[in-house]
């Protein structure tokens, strides 16, 4: 049994928390015990707690905190801890420094966000790297960015964000019904927090233009919450696009919002490996997305599962989308190759027996 301690400073609900969710039911009978700590509660604790897994409160003022060192340290030995699997930087510093004091430990960290490390983090990746057992990218760019932050590429495992394909094969979908469209509406859909990064205005001034250069009726779907959303919905009116477009909230039902769009957006300025592409795709719903981080990895000629614009190109996203709408048998074929796509690429069966053999210290293929 390998003990397995997923330390992350909040337990939230964002698309982190999605992939430890994920990585622990794929390990369940697998041979891991996992538990989790963290520096703040939130749905991710009260998750594991319903669970039955083992939550830990743990204060972490800074990337340098002693206390926490000490803490982490003293945690991992009551527990018998093999592995702490680190989420962010800050957390990744702590869990090395603990190893020092707790040798036996080994520390694997998943570099969840496309950001260029500061001087002092460069040198800090460097020097504490002798302590780090791997580091894991989710995306090809997220592993470029990886050895330009300072970390050796023999430590860079290459692990693709995952869904399980089995949970999305369910068609039954009320959404149409739900937004009013008519037979013939073409549904996009578009399903992120309403926050800066993420692409809304950059969408919407697109659909504008989009309106202008086509009688194909259409309508958006936003699913979401977030600081934006007072801002978007004055947006859409200023644009003319209240008729057209559907502020949803926050919602647990994808596989019902997949299965009733017929193409899911993703306009967002930086993504690593996109869990919603991943997911419309395993429901058989075709992908038109940016050109960013780690997204040409799911949009590739070879999977033909949809298309790319550049963001920012408003016209060129207006485009695509017409295209698209004109061609429901290049749409068809896109949405019958996505399920095959993430079975043989990005199903998390594969995935997490790779995450598996770095916990277990086995040999495992590398970027480079």
């Amino acid at each position: 049994m390998t003990r397995v301690l997923h330390l992350l400073n909040y337990a939230g609900q964002g698309g982190t928390e999605q992939y430890i969710r994920t990585l622990l039911q794929a390990m369940e009978g697998q041979g891991v015990q996992a538990e989790l700590a963290c520096n703040e509660a939130g749905p991710l604790a009260q998750w594991a707690e319903a669970r039955g897994l083992p939550v830990h409160s743990l204060a972490m003022a800074s990337p340098f905190d002693r206390g926490a060192v000490k803490a982490l340290a003293a945690l991992c030995r009551d527990r018998k801890i093999d592995v702490i699997h680190t989420h962010y930087l800050r957390e990744n510093y702590i869990a090395l420094q603990a190893k020092g004091k707790v040798p036996d430990l080994r520390v694997v960290y998943t570099y969840h966000i496309l950001t260029q490390n500061s001087l002092a983090q460069r040198v800090c990746n460097r020097l504490l790297s002798r302590r780090q057992d791997a580091v894991v990218a989710n995306c090809t760019a997220g592993a470029r960015q990886l050895v330009a932050n300072g970390i050796p590429q023999g430590q860079i495992h290459l692990i693709y964000n995952a869904v399980d394909p089995t949970q999305w094969q369910d068609p039954a979908t009320t959404l149409r019904q739900e937004i009013g469209a008519e037979v013939g509406d073409f549904v996009l859909l578009f399903a992120a927090r309403l926050v800066e990064g993420k692409g809304h205005a950059f969408l919407l001034e697109s659909l504008a233009q989009l309106r202008e250069n086509t009688a194909h009726p259409f309508r958006l779907v936003l699913a979401g919450e977030g600081p934006l959303r007072q801002d978007l919905e004055s947006q859409t009116q200023a644009l003319g696009l209240a008729d057209r477009v559907t502020f949803l909230g926050f919602r647990s039902d994808m596989s019902n919002l997949y299965h009733g769009a017929d193409l899911t957006l993703c306009p967002s300025e930086s993504e690593t490996l996109s869990l919603l592409l991943l997911e419309s795709l395993a429901c058989g719903t075709p992908v038109l997305a940016t050109r960013v981080g780690g997204i040409p990895d799911i949009v590739t000629p070879a999977h033909d599962v949809g298309c790319l614009v550049d963001y920012g190109d408003r016209a060129g996203l207006a485009a695509a989308l017409e295209t698209v709408m004109a061609d429901p048998a290049q749409l068809a074929r896109w949405g019958a190759n996505g399920p095959r796509v993430v079975a043989e690429t990005f199903s998390v069966a594969t995935q997490s027996a790779r995450m598996l053999a770095l916990y277990e210290g086995r040999n495992d293929p590398r970027w480079n």
